[in-house]
This record gives structure tokens, C-alpha cells and sequence, in this order.
């Protein structure tokens, strides 16, 4: 709309130079007209036009006089105005049939009074070269000319008087080059009149912007309430393209100048990414959306002022500022959902939304990501949005609705500058404790950069049971730090050859004594707890330290000593084809006939692991001891890491110095690093 909008303003410039243009040859040439044959009065509007113009101007067709002293009737035929040479279009104008009807004698009033005016097959193209140059600059009709200053209408009541106004068959381009912007309207019909209310300007027609299909139907009050200063001009307007719709109704306090919109606004359609062909505003994919506020525009600035409605089944509400006065736009928005809905975020992450009515586009790349072995999204990064706007936006959630997940709330900033997305702050509220910290996607370059750093601070343990028949026996808190940086066309891609360390630390608390039973397979302990009532144990110390090396993910410490057991593992995954191997194994610290002392192994990828059991490693286990040394002794880079979350006289500290104490180290096999095929 604000493309459409943007247009329309530069038209009406245009038009109006133009008009006045045509106007000052058919004074200078007055004369000739009526004495002279068609072919001299066709030079003479050439050499003068052209002069005028800075741009070659012909009549090709005849000029046709109906005369009258008073009010004579003019038909000019094959009229053209020629293009600039960066264009690849000849002419900037051409108009099958110009004809006016104008009052002679209010010329010598330098008023400008045409009872009718009317343009057959007009086509009309408009073009921005660069941030400074257009096709529509005339020398001699330039704002920064003092003839221009005194030719171009300021006021309302200066605009040209036209009782009856008729455009037919019309064809209007826009390019935008720099943005790469590009428009075709293609006006069925546009009409208006003078004097009685009821002879409204009207429009009605359809083309394409950025290649997709849009119709548009416009309604505004009689031209001579264009031309009254005292009363503000009523505007409605209609815009649909596919599955976007957008009314618009209210007022310009001045049409000329095309300023002061006071409208209310009302947008609705299947997917909000689809607004960027119509503003301009890279906006994520999204369910179905209904938007209804208040659009007001002053000295280029848009605001959409106290909107509110659905996306998805989240509420949101908020204001909304859009300065186009620079070449490069800033967008401006406060952002408030009081229920968020966790699935309609996908967008924000690449992941297609999968609810609601969607696009054939979003349908089938929703079943591309159902069919794909993967699971981590492969959409590419929009670097041609990211670098359209600059862009200052606050989101916050109240309450977030996420079955799976323990998420509370958010607040997150959206930041781009010059296609530099900085996501400050970040903070999400989970498990009544918070993930928060930084992430800069770095979109100057064709391959886009991510990097991340993110604090884990105090998230509830008992949180990830909940609903469980575990969640009472569970209790305490963890945190830790989620570093990564890498590179490529989308976030899988980023993932499969990023670097960086997953730290994840707990002291304290408790935890079924029934799941480190299982995990070691102690049936001994296990049956009676599955038969009568479960217990908890103390967790005394838990680590898992995750090294990122060129998309591989290696577990340096991945260990859980409670009072009752120590769990110890290893974990590998290739972030590239996202397969995974996993071993997790108990050391009960009592003695027990039926425990196995199995390895539970992980396999498969991470859209569908599989769990197994590894019988041969049976009665080939060490001490609990020697497997904590092996595990642990490359944890003494951490150590300070340690003592600065969970302090000096921790458990964690204890257990690291203990299995320092132990030399032998058997290697856990790793996985080995391949191409990641993409779908």
C-alpha cells in the first residue's frame, strides 16, 4: 500500500506539471492553432515542449480544434513525452487522445479552468534511477526553479479547476530501482466531477507489484472538494492481492500535496510476510492475521497508532511508526501480546507455520519439512527484506502458550541496521528463571553470519516434569551458556558448520530415584519403585559440556552424581546430517544382584532417535570411579566456569577434583564429519 501510496503521490506531481506544461503550449501556440495547418502547429508544440520539457515532446497525431471564443474544445492525438536513456522504454508518456474543454478568458486571470478534461489510453511510466535521480525531473519545471515554484500549485484552491474529469484504458508503471520495487496499475476507469456531491473521483483497476497480482478500487470526494482548503478530502480505498486485503477509509487534509492521512485502517490475509509487497516492511511468516488501528501520515512519517488484533491465536496490539522521508525506511514499533502463542514464533526461527489457512507457497514447503529426514530449518535467509528497512521493534509476551515447552514470557528487540539484525534484548522467561543475552545475524554479505551468546540463569527443574508422575519428586535449578557462531543461506546451514561451547550446570535438588534407577538398568531397585511408590534422591552435581567444532557437537563432560548414582555419558552429534550417537550408563553406589549395569545407547537422527541398549559393553564396566575419570578429566578448563555459577564449596567442584585423581582414559568413539544433503 505505501508502494501504491509512494506512486500515487509521484503521479500527482507529475500529472500536474504536465497539465500545467500542456497548458502553457496551448497559450504560446493559441494563435497558430487557429491560423496555421496541423504539421506547423505540430513543430511548434515540439520545439517548444521539447524546450520546455528538457525532453523530446511531439503531437504525432492530428490536433483537432472545436472553436469557441469563449470555451473552445482541443483534441490532441498520439501525444508522447520521450524517456530518459537509463530506461528501457522510449517513451515516459504516451496519450492516445488528449481533449480538453478550456475557459479562455480565465487564462488572463492565470487561473487554469478546464470544464472538462479527458485522456484516452494514457501510459504513463515513472521511474527512480538512483536515490537522486528520476525520470520525472524536468529542468525547467524543478521545484528548485523559480518558474516551477511559481507554476506548481501549493495551496488546494490553486489546483487547476476540472468540472469533469474521464481516464479510460490507462496503464501506469513504477520502478524502483535502488529498492528494487517494481509496480503496473492498469486503470479500467477513473472519473470525477464538480459541484454536486455525488459526482465522486473513482478508480478501479488491477496490475502487479513485485510480480504479484493486485486489484485496487479507490473513491474520493467530488474535485471541487479537492480544490475547498476549509474542509479535510474524504478518501476509500480498497486494495486486495491474493489472500491480502486492505480498506482504508478517512481523509488527506491535503490531496495536493498528498499529506495529513487520517484513516482507519484495516489489514487482514493469510500470511503477514505478504505486507512487504505493499510497504516495504521485511515482516516474518506468520498463521492468519486481522489488524484494525488508526493510520495517520505527516512529513513522511506513517503511524499506525493503537492497532490490536489476532495473528494466529495470539493477541497483539501496539503502535507503529514507518519514516519514509530517507532513502532507507526506519520502522518504529512498541509490540504487545497478552496470550502469545509459542507456534506462531515459527516464522521468526524459518520454520513454516503448519496452522490455519495457508498459502499454496507455505502448504507446500510445510510438506518439503515434513517429508525431510532433518529437522532443523533449511528456509533461506531473506538477505533482500533483511537490507530493506532499517527496523527498531520491542515484542513482549505476558503469558505464553506452549504445551511442550516451559516458557513464561518474552521481551525481545528486533534491531536491523543496514541488514545487520541485532536481537537486544533477548529474554525469554522459562521454567521461572530466564534464557537471555544477544544473536546478530549479519546479512551485508550474500552469506549471512549468526552468532549467539546466551546466559541460562536459574530454570526450575521440576518445570521439565511437570504434568509428569515425576514432577513432585523433582526440584532444584540449572544454568549454564549457549555460545555459536557460523555462517550460510539458512539456519541449518549456519548450524552444520558453526563453532562455539554448551555449558549446562546444576548443584542441588532432587530427582526421581526411578529414573537413575532406569538408567541403569538396576532392577533390583527399579521393580519396587515401579510396584509400590517412587522416591527421590539428591543431585549432587550435575555438568554437560558440549564443545561446537565445524558443526560437529562433542560431549567433553556429560555426567549426573546423585546419592544414590553416578550417570556418566557421552554424546555426538553432526549438526550437518543431524545424526547422533549417545551412550548414557549408571554406577549404583550400593551394591545390587540385578543391576546390569547396561549402557543405554542413542542412535538414529535428531527428527527420529532411536534408544537401545548396548549388551556389548555387559560386565565390561569399571568402577563408577575410573568411568567418572575418563569423563571428567577434560573438565578442568571449566573448573572457574564452575566455581563463578555455583560457587568455591559446591558438590561439582568435589566430584571433578576426585576424578582428576584417575589417569586412565578410554576414547569414546566420535562421529565422523559428511556433506549434509540438502532437500
Amino acid at each position: 500500500m505505501l508502494s501504491i501510496y509512494s506512486g500515487s503521490t509521484r503521479v500527482s506531481k507529475v500529472l500536474r506539471r504536465l497539465s500545467l506544461a500542456l497548458a502553457f503550449l496551448f497559450v504560446i501556440g493559441f494563435v497558430g492553432i487557429i491560423l496555421m495547418p496541423n504539421s506547423w502547429v505540430r513543430g511548434v508544440a515540439a520545439n517548444k515542449g521539447s524546450a520546455l520539457l528538457d525532453r523530446e515532446f511531439a503531437v504525432d497525431g492530428d490536433i483537432d480544434i472545436d472553436w469557441d471564443w469563449t470555451q473552445p474544445k482541443v483534441s490532441l492525438h498520439k501525444l508522447r513525452i520521450a524517456n530518459l536513456s537509463e530506461s528501457k522504454d522510449k517513451n515516459m508518456l504516451v496519450i492516445e487522445t488528449l481533449s480538453f474543454e478550456i475557459k479562455i478568458w480565465k487564462l488572463l486571470l492565470a487561473e487554469l479552468n478546464l470544464p472538462s478534461l479527458s485522456l484516452v489510453k494514457p501510459k504513463l511510466i515513472l521511474e527512480k534511477f538512483t536515490p537522486t535521480k528520476n525520470n520525472w525531473d524536468f529542468p525547467l519545471m524543478s521545484k528548485a526553479n523559480l518558474a516551477g515554484k511559481a507554476a506548481l500549485p501549493n495551496e488546494r484552491n490553486s489546483f487547476p479547476i476540472i468540472g469533469s474529469l474521464l481516464i479510460s484504458d490507462g496503464q501506469l508503471t513504477y520502478r524502483d530501482v535502488p529498492k528494487q520495487l517494481a509496480t503496473q496499475l492498469t486503470i479500467v476507469l477513473a472519473k470525477g466531477g464538480e459541484g454536486q456531491e455525488q459526482a465522486v473521483y473513482r478508480v478501479t483497476g488491477q496490475g502487479t507489484l513485485q510480480n504479484k497480482p493486485f486489484s485496487i478500487q479507490a473513491k474520493g470526494g467530488s474535485l471541487s472538494m479537492l480544490r475547498n482548503n476549509s474542509q479535510p478530502y474524504p478518501l476509500q480505498l480498497n486494495i486486495n492481492m491474493g489472500s491480502t486485503r486492505v480498506s482504508l477509509e478517512g481523509t488527506f487534509a491535503d490531496p495536493v500535496q498528498m499529506t495529513g492521512v487520517n484513516a482507519q485502517l484495516d489489514l487482514r490475509g493469510d500470511n503477514l510476510a505478504d505486507l512487504f509487497y505493499l510497504t516495504g516492511i521485511p515482516l516474518p511468516p506468520t498463521p492468519p492475521y486481522k489488524l484494525n488501528g488508526h493510520l495517520q501520515k505527516q512529513d513522511g512519517i506513517w503511524a499506525f497508532h493503537h492497532f490490536q488484533g489476532q495473528v494466529g491465536d495470539s493477541d497483539l496490539s501496539g503502535e507503529l511508526t514507518y519514516d519514509t522521508s530517507k532513502p532507507q525506511g526506519l520502522v518504529k514499533a512498541e509490540l504487545v501480546s497478552k496470550l502469545l502463542d509459542m507456534k506462531d514464533l515459527a516464522g521468526f526461527i524459518g520454520v513454516t507455520p503448519t496452522t490455519g489457512i495457508l498459502s499454496p507457497a507455505q502448504i507446500a514447503q510445510a510438506e518439503r519439512e515434513k517429508s525431510s529426514p532433518h529437522l532443523l530449518p533449511d528456509i533461506p535467509i531473506n538477505l533482500i527484506r533483511l537490507r530493506a528497512a532499517d527496523m527498531t521493534v520491542r515484542l513482549k509476551a505476558n503469558q505464553i502458550k506452549a504445551p511442550d515447552l516451559p516458557i513464561n514470557d518474552l521481551d525481545i528487540g528486533f534491531n536491523i541496521e543496514h541488514g545487520v539484525l541485532k536481537m537486544n534484548p533477548f529474554n525469554f522467561g522459562v521454567a521461572y528463571g530466564s534464557i537471555s543475552g544477544s544473536l546478530i545475524l549479519d546479512g551485508q554479505t550474500d552469506i549471512a553470519s549468526i552468532e549467539s551468546d546466551l546466559l541460562i540463569k536459574r530454570l526450575s527443574f521440576k518445570q521439565f516434569f511437570a504434568k509428569t508422575q515425576f514432577e513432585s519428586l523433582s526440584s532444584g535449578y540449572f544454568g549454564g551458556r549457549l555460545q555459536l557462531k557460523g555462517s550460510g543461506k539458512s539456519l541449518a546451514e549456519v548450524l552444520a558448520i558453526s563453532n562455539g561451547r554448551i555449558i549446562l550446570l546444576m548443584s542441588g535438588g532432587s530427582i526421581s530415584l526411578l529414573i537413575v534407577d532406569a538408567a541403569g538398568l538396576n532392577l533390583g531397585q527399579a521393580i519396587p519403585l515401579l510396584l509400590g511408590k517412587d522416591q527421590s534422591t539428591d543431585i549432587r552435581c550435575a555438568i554437560a559440556d558440549f564443545q561446537v567444532k565445524n558443526g560437529l557437537l562433542n560431549s567433553d563432560v556429560f555426567v549426573l552424581d546423585t546419592t544414590d548414582s553416578n550417570i556418566a555419558g557421552a554424546m555426538h552429534i553432526n549438526l550437518k546430517d543431524e545424526v547422533l550417537a549417545a551412550k548414557v550408563e549408571a554406577h549404583p553406589k550400593d551394591f545390587s544382584l540385578l543391576s546390569a549395569r547396561t549402557p543405554i545407547i542413542v542412535s538414529g537422527t535428531l527428527k527420529k532417535p532411536a534408544i537401545g541398549l548396548d549388551p556389548e559393553a555387559l560386565a565390561l564396566r569399571s568402577s563408577s570411579a575410573v568411568a567418572l575419570g575418563v569423563l571428567l578429566s577434560p573438565v578442568a578448563a571449566i573448573i572457574p566456569f564452575i566455581e563463578l555459577g555455583l560457587g568455591k564449596d559446591s558438590d561439582c567442584r568435589e566430584l571433578i577434583q576426585h576424578a582428576l585423581a584417575y589417569s586412565e582414559a578410554k576414547p569414546v568413539p566420535k562421529l565422523k564429519k559428511k556433506s549434509r544433503v540438502h532437500q
